[in-house]
């Protein structure tokens, strides 16, 4: 199967997940994610504002902020090819962005290199998984190439019902260090 054919299989499965469904197993994925020692010794997430019946982080980001950690979203630009970062904090009102991603409105735009004093873990959407960590996102590269500027950890956010065997890979892809489902961790 292709990227494509992966990519339009799974989209098509995850939207018929119910809005129940979808919190029951998005607090199960909190709660694996929350026990995780990479979780508990980080300083800053960086995370993805859900689209598209992506697993919530909305549980995960609250958290972030009771614990006192920094909180980084990636937000698309219309002219770049990469991804731009902004600090989200609780006082943050939203704008839908390019794609339908919600960003921050009015904020400040930080460069990758601006991430590396804080090290954060990096909590990845994705439309499917394999058993070798490989993901495929919506097919515009901004978390592979993003991935491969920093040597942040990486965990994916999926529900079980994304993984397939084996992703057809490319050169310019990036392995997970982890996929948490409502099930559980897969690590490398």
């Amino acid at each position: 199967m292709t990227k494509a054919e992966i990519r339009r299989r799974l989209l098509a499965a995850r939207e018929q997940l119910s809005p129940t469904e979808r919190q029951e197993y998005s607090l199960a994925i909190a709660e694996h994610l929350w026990a995780q020692p990479e979780y508990l010794m980080a300083r800053a997430l960086h995370v993805y504002l859900p689209i598209r019946g992506e697993v919530d982080t909305q549980p995960i980001i609250e958290r972030a902020w009771s614990e006192g950690k920094s909180v980084f979203v990636p937000v698309v630009t219309h002219d770049a090819s990469e991804l731009a970062h902004a600090v989200m904090t609780a006082d943050s009102q939203l704008d839908e962005g390019p794609y339908g991603i919600p960003a921050p409105a009015d904020a400040v735009l930080l460069g990758t290199a601006e991430l590396d004093g804080y090290s954060p873990l990096v909590l990845v959407p994705l439309v499917a998984f394999d058993r070798m960590l490989y993901r495929v996102g919506y097919g515009k590269g901004y978390y592979d190439r993003f991935l491969s500027s920093v040597p942040f950890v990486r965990f994916g956010l999926a529900y079980a019902m994304q993984f397939v065997e084996e992703i057809p890979r490319e050169e310019h892809d990036q392995q997970l260090d982890a996929v948490i489902t409502e099930l559980g961790v897969v690590r490398r």
